[in-house]
């Protein structure tokens, strides 16, 4: 089908779907700190998190509201023919006279800050695998030049041994052992790039990113790790111990199990039925009593005993908080130790790379095998001080969730916007 131009109509109208296709084909180019916030924004679970807290809060609301009489007009009439109803409705007509009641309210506002602190360490934890999966793709992404370059190089030793033994000055074969490290090259390159695809995709997840955009990441700057010096799990402990969501959100859990207590002792003037929120299932199943009689006192013992449990738990973060400090302040120190090795270690292996290559350029006797493994342990060299340089990074981000220090201070704005819907 054609105009009197004699263009194609099915091209014109295909131009702007191929514009589009084209558009949307193009990578989105993103900084390490708008990782960060669109994490703390757009991430599925912090999100879902957030909702959380949001319905804690907004249960509080709920039970002070509980607390004003509920106006059962029949009720209400059947009692001066009925005295001895009073007592028994007073939860109807006035809850706020009911101790259980005020109880339940002050448990929905510890367990509503309870509900915040495990909503940080969600949050805190996204952020951190979001900030590790980007110093990952970067590292894998320098690897890959790495191995790009040493293809190069490997490609113009293969020109030269294929001419020298046409010409005699090298024995037949020699040429293939070369080409045979080359598809080598070719295949980890290979892998590399569909493991930075991988990478790339689980980063737009945590993002909430649309997966079908590809992703540019920025560079960051590696620090100058020679000026580094170690560190010491003394000077952590306190603010690792003191900085964590996780141990503050077992406080809360612990605190509430006074009013549970209560409860139970104020059983007898009438038993709430408000519930205590979304973060209430560790007290939920306890047994309270409808009044006082026999079952107060076990009531009472199984209360204590929820209380030791949450203490038990307590512990054994808090172990895990030292634990998790005491691993990353050891590994930082054995890299900074190692640090000037690896450096070393890198430029021997090139030194004894260029040397090869320069006596097989001037037409001297190389041994292909000798090439090949010098090449290999330079590649492994130059892998090993890439790692330990974005290994460096983590260490640090690592430390600064432990202690809530940079972009783990920050308060996501996602309740705030979860507030004004």
């Amino acid at each position: 089908m054609k105009n009197k131009k004699g263009i194609s109509l099915w091209k014109i109208y295909l131009i702007p779907f191929l514009w589009v296709a084209s558009a949307h084909a193009s990578p989105v180019t993103l900084s390490l700190e708008e990782v960060v916030q669109k994490v703390s924004s757009e991430n599925y679970l912090v999100l879902e998190n957030a909702l959380r807290v949001y319905q804690a809060k907004e249960s509080i609301q709920v039970s002070r509201g509980n607390l004003l009489p509920n106006l059962n007009l029949w009720k209400i009439a059947a009692i001066p023919f009925e005295p001895l109803m009073a007592l028994g409705e007073i939860s109807d007509i006035a809850p706020f006279l009911v101790p259980a009641n005020w109880f339940r309210v002050q448990e929905q506002k510890i367990l509503s800050l309870a509900t915040e602190e495990a909503y940080r360490a969600l949050w805190a934890n996204e952020v951190m695998t979001a900030k590790a999966l980007y110093f990952k793709i970067l590292l894998d992404e320098a690897i890959l030049k790495h191995l790009q370059e040493i293809q190069r190089q490997f490609e113009t030793i293969l020109i030269i041994a294929e001419t020298r033994e046409q010409l005699g000055g090298l024995r037949q074969g020699a040429a293939r052992e070369i080409e045979i490290q080359i598809l080598g090259l070719q295949e980890d390159m290979r892998y590399l790039q569909v493991l930075l695809t991988e990478e790339r995709t689980m980063l737009s997840y945590v993002m909430g990113h649309d997966l079908t955009e590809d992703l540019n990441l920025a560079s960051v700057e590696i620090p100058d790790i020679k000026t580094f010096e170690p560190l010491f799990y003394s000077d952590f402990e306190f603010r690792s111990l003191d900085s964590s969501p996780e141990i503050r959100q077992f406080e809360h859990l612990i605190s509430v199990s006074a009013f549970v207590k209560k409860e139970v002792l104020f059983s007898f003037l009438g038993s709430s039925m408000m519930s205590r929120g979304v973060e209430g299932g560790v007290f939920d199943m306890l047994p309270l009593q409808q009044g006082l009689g026999f079952g107060t006192m076990p009531s009472l013992r199984i209360v204590k005993a929820q209380k030791e449990i949450l203490k038990t738990q307590k512990r054994g973060i808090e172990e895990t908080v030292r634990r998790h400090l005491k691993i990353l302040i050891h590994n930082y120190n054995i890299d900074l130790e190692n640090y000037d090795n690896l450096q070393k270690r890198v430029a021997l292996t090139q030194k004894a790379i260029d040397q090869l290559f320069e006596r097989l350029s001037l037409g001297a006797e190389v041994a292909m095998n000798e090439l090949v493994d010098a090449s290999r342990d330079h590649i492994e060299a130059d892998i090993a001080f890439l790692s330990v340089q974005y290994r460096f990074l983590e260490h640090e981000d690592k430390l600064a969730r432990l202690i809530f220090h940079g972009d783990y201070n920050k308060k996501p704005a996602v309740l705030d916007r979860m507030g004004k819907k």
